[in-house]
């Protein structure tokens, strides 16, 4: 404007470097400016442009510039980058700012390298005097100590400077502010003049916010516009609800007059629109998904949309389109920007939607804002326009972060803390109300160690084991007074076990405690008591037992929680507890509700078990038990029904039902029970023969759980390791597993036993039949003191055979060979039946051989197991050569090579005539971190380490590391091979494979 009017006058009209003193009226019309050189002159409109202190405004405004109460101190450093270097680095070469308490200090750098700097801060109006100082000695101490305590680097600006310069801020009283003059013709006059000579384009935003002068001045412009080429583009927001009500109804009076109106609405961009301009940002394939991802994340607001693309550019490093869009600091800033042009009222409704955050607790929005209800709906579709609100909710977390980062700490507590009052006003769900318990900072309240625990029940429900933890550990901290630690301490166990069990059995002392003083009972006591089987800590458990028993109240069973919890120790530890579990079923009918359908599986698969797993017995159940959610209760009945299933050989079935737990494991955030699946899914490998594999998923059940947390269990993936990296012949990597501590106690249980016999097993493979000898008689003696001689699920027989043969003690293999035979039968147990007949075939003339060798070769066909298979081949091939029958050497020869092959493949090969199975790949998958499945997905892309730090916000050396583990636990060591066994489809086995998998 200022520009306008000194162009549109004549030269020579504009007197510079002369200081007006005053002016004063001389009647119609004309006003007298005196300057400071004693000048006089007439003039007929004097402008002052003259700031607070005009010499023009007295004319028409009797009011004088009062004390803003702020000064401004001024001080420059000159050559700073020379002289100051402290305080140059400090400032940078860009624009400094630094704020406090009704203090601060801007600074910037100059092209000559000096520094000017501009403290401001809060004084009474005679704290110093103004101008340039000339005591500046006392007047840097002045101000330096309104900055007492401050770095001495930001204090050096004002220390080391040359000179300063001190200005108390004046300005107008508040309320004299508007229009003090009548539309001004001149300018009108000038703009005029303008569009005769050429198009003048006035370009007005947010016109719902003119001033009165302005729209006075627009309107008078509008009336003397006539046929001039004036175009005037109004911004204008007809939902802004805050807006003045004057404000613009002359002038929109005024615009409807007009003829060449035109009103175009301007809505946010289409999901085709949105499309187009990705697709021009971006010109690859792959544009169009993007597109539709970004009108999902930003609802079409171009502001937003630039901000996405722009943070996804930098996160892609900028090379061709990235592979998803990512936020970041420029999306934040767009939703900043959004939210700057908000009124205060849709600003709190913002916040209200960012707290409340479920579409549950919207109807009452206007009592947690404070507003009607109508009001609160023009808000909603202010936000819905803008792009931030979808369906109710904000359209991303990040949004409705830098919502709740616009107000203060102390209006989002309070925003919180009357969310959680209205919450349980209307019934809100637990977890709901504790999450705003929490936001709210409320945690002195008496009821908010109650709504923590109810909110940390609900998030276990739920199967959000970590954030039941968080608010788990929350009460613990605020329970001053203690009394319901026990309960917190107890619901830790339950959530901190399915991540965390090392940091779980850490509460177990002060739980037995409870239990023993009979301050913590009922279900609360089952996992506690299991834990402490696990950990070896039998002793207090059988004292717990003995508690909760005692507190049966005479003539009435045994919850049927406890009797569950009996019934699975006396699996875990028959030497101690088989007789109390026999005594526990002639003492009366456990009460069972209807719903504890997890007692009676596991009572059926617990007698399965011991009495020889049938199919019809099998089928039971098994529609019942797998339409049970996975829970703490279930576990139990699930684990013992995989082990059935495993026991019967239904493998493929096995292992389809272990996949499905380990991805509810996933889903429900629970490490360690995935760890418990994977170590199931490795021992179906192991029995099918796929050596690497099982390898790879006992690591990795190993990985998600150290062994020294598994306590007696730790003896389920070691066993399958160390039998897998023995067959192998692996034998350094199988000493470095024996050489793992675990504890003494597992030997009491099952689960040592089967250490034992791998551990033997080891011994004979590597020369040591003997020392193997004594870990097959304890398993021996073990089994006859628990009275569990007659169970076949340990072939102890069989490895006695093994170990005999080496030593040359044929006829004694022979014997325990066919005692082994004599007691599986000829139905099931077909992978030991055809290992044992491999052995007894070891011990016969030679001549002798070759048909129970066959025998052996058909039964373990029909078992899947490739390693025995090739084994028994291998010694049917060399009875062949020995017996000089050349020809049917080299077909068995051939077959075996295949099938071994197949056994040490890193690509797991499916079984034929299984066309429901599930690959074994998806299930080691499910056996990686959440973190190094993305990593994984992402190199077999054939995405570069850096590519994929760039993509998942890591360090490059941490994918490194990623993949350095993937490596192991998927049995690969190149991205070629990880591309191979992450394929949809894995390549066609040969057709002798394929004949001896069938």
């Amino acid at each position: 404007m200022r520009n306008l009017l000194l162009n549109s006058l004549p030269g020579g009209t504009v007197c510079w470097g002369r200081r007006a003193t005053g002016a004063r009226p001389l009647g119609d019309g004309r006003h007298e400016v005196a300057f400071t050189d004693g000048s006089v002159i007439a003039a007929g409109r004097p402008i002052g442009a003259d700031g607070a202190w005009s010499r023009v405004r007295p004319l028409v405004l009797d009011a004088r510039p009062v004390y803003t109460g702020i000064c401004s101190i001024k001080t420059d450093l000159y050559e700073a980058a020379i002289r100051r270097p402290v305080s140059a680095a400090v400032v940078g070469g860009g624009f400094f700012i630094v704020l406090g308490c009704d203090r601060g200090i801007l600074a910037h750098g100059e092209a000559d390298r000096s520094l000017h700097a501009c403290t401001a801060l809060k004084a009474d109006e005679g704290w110093i005097g103004t101008g340039d100082c000339s005591d500046q000695a006392a007047a840097k101490a002045s101000v330096l100590a309104r900055f007492d305590g401050w770095d001495e680097a930001l204090r050096g600006l004002v220390t080391d400077a040359e000179t300063i310069a001190v200005r108390r801020i004046h300005a107008l009283p508040g309320g004299t502010a508007g229009s003090m003059f009548p539309a001004s013709p001149c300018l009108a006059s000038v703009v005029l003049g303008l569009a005769g000579r050429g198009t003048v384009v006035i370009v007005v935003d947010d016109a719902q916010y003119l001033d009165a002068f302005s729209q006075d001045w627009l309107i008078y412009l509008l009336r003397r516009a006539g046929h001039a080429r004036l175009l005037i583009v109004f911004g204008w927001r007809d939902d802004d609800v805050e807006m003045c009500e004057g404000n613009g109804r002359l002038l929109c009076a005024e615009l409807y007059q007009q003829a060449y109106l035109r009103r175009l609405l301007l809505g946010p961009l289409s999901s085709g629109g949105v499309a187009r301009l990705v697709a021009g940002r971006f010109l690859e394939s792959g544009s169009a998904e993007l597109g539709v991802q970004a009108h999902r994340l930003t609802g079409g607001n171009l502001l937003l949309l630039h901000g996405l693309l722009e943070d996804s550019r930098a996160a892609a490093g900028g090379d061709g389109p990235p592979a998803q869009l990512c936020t970041g600091p420029e999306f934040e800033r767009a939703v900043q920007l959004v939210l700057a042009r908000c009124d205060p009222v849709t600003l709190r409704v913002a916040g209200a939607v960012s707290v409340v955050g479920e579409l549950s607790g919207f109807a009452y929005l206007d009592r947690l804002v404070g507003v009607p209800s109508d009001r609160v709906a023009v808000a909603m579709q202010v936000l819905t326009r803008t792009g931030l609100v979808e369906a109710g909710r904000m359209r991303h977390p990040v949004m409705a972060h830098v919502v709740l980062n616009a107000f203060s700490a102390a209006d989002r507590s309070e925003l919180s803390r009357r969310a959680v009052d209205l919450l349980r006003a209307c019934g809100a769900d637990s977890l709901t109300i504790a999450e705003h318990f929490v936001a709210s900072g409320r945690l002195d309240d008496p009821s908010a160690v109650l709504n923590l625990v109810e909110g940390a029940k609900q998030a276990l429900k739920e199967g959000h084991a970590r954030r039941a933890t968080e608010l788990l550990r929350l009460a613990y901290q605020v329970d001053a007074g203690g009394r319901r630690r026990v309960e917190i301490l107890a619901l830790l166990l339950r959530a901190g076990w399915r991540e965390d069990l090392r940091a779980s059995v850490g509460h177990l002392p002060e739980l037995t405690e409870a239990m023993l003083g009979g301050r913590l009972r009922g279900r609360d006591t089952t996992l506690p008591v299991i834990m402490l089987l696990l950990q070896g800590r039998v002793e207090d458990a059988c004292s717990v037992l003995s508690r909760l028993a005692a507190d049966v109240p005479p003539g009435s069973g045994p919850s049927w929680e406890l009797e569950m919890v009996r019934m699975w120790l006396a699996d875990v530890y028959p030497g101690i507890f088989r007789r109390v579990a026999c005594e526990s079923r002639t003492n009366g009918t456990p009460v069972t509700p209807p719903g504890a359908i997890g007692y009676r599986l596991l009572e059926h698969f617990q007698s399965s078990h011991h009495q020889g797993a049938t199919a019809e017995r099998l089928g039971q159940a098994d529609e019942a038990l797998w339409q049970q959610p996975l829970t703490e209760i279930n576990l139990l009945p699930l684990i013992l029904a995989l082990r059935t299933m495993v026991y019967a050989e239904r493998l493929e079935e096995a292992e389809q039902r272990c996949r499905e737990l380990m991805q509810a494991s996933l889903d429900l955030q629970a490490p360690t029970w995935r760890a418990l699946f994977c170590s199931i899914a490795a021992d179906i490998a192991l029995r099918r023969g796929s050596l690497g594999v099982a390898a790879s998923r006992a690591s990795a059940a190993l990985e998600l759980v150290p062994v020294a947390d598994w306590g007696v269990l730790a003896a389920e993936p070691l066993s399958t390791l160390l039998t897998a990296q023995t067959l192998q012949g692996k034998h350094e990597e199988a000493a470095r597993t024996l050489a793992l501590r675990v504890p003494d106690v597992m030997f009491e249980t099952p689960f040592g036993l089967s250490y034992l016999l791998a551990r033997g097993r080891h011994y004979v493979e590597r020369g040591l039949a003997q020392v193997a000898l004594d870990d097959f008689q304890a398993v021996a003696d073990l089994l006859d003191q628990w009275g569990m001689a007659q169970s076949e699920t340990l072939s102890w027989r069989t490895e006695m055979a093994a170990a005999h043969l080496q030593l040359g003690n044929h006829e004694t293999a022979a014997r325990f060979a066919r005692e082994q035979l004599r007691r599986i039968g000829t139905d099931g147990h077909l992978r030991v039946r055809g290992r044992t007949m491999r052995l007894l075939a070891a011990t016969r003339d030679l001549h002798r051989r070759p048909p129970m060798l066959r025998e052996a070769v058909d039964v373990l066909h029909r078992s899947g197991d490739k390693f025995e298979l090739a084994s028994a081949l291998a010694a049917l091939h060399d009875a062949y050569t020995r017996l000089g029958d050349a020809g049917r050497a080299r077909s068995v020869a051939r077959k075996t090579n295949s099938i071994r092959q197949a056994c040490f493949a890193e690509q797991p090969v499916r079984r034929v005539g299984a066309p429901d199975v599930l690959e074994e790949t998806e299930v080691d998958m499910l056996a990686l971190s959440d973190a190094e499945r993305r990593v994984a997905k992402a190199a077999a892309k054939g995405l570069t380490n850096r590519e994929i730090a760039g993509k998942l916000y890591l360090t490059t050396s941490t994918v490194e590391q990623h993949l350095t583990r993937i490596y192991r636990k998927l049995g690969v060591s190149s991205r070629v091979q990880l591309q191979s066994r992450l394929g949809v489809q894995p390549p066609s086995p040969h057709p002798a494979l394929q004949d001896a998998s069938a």
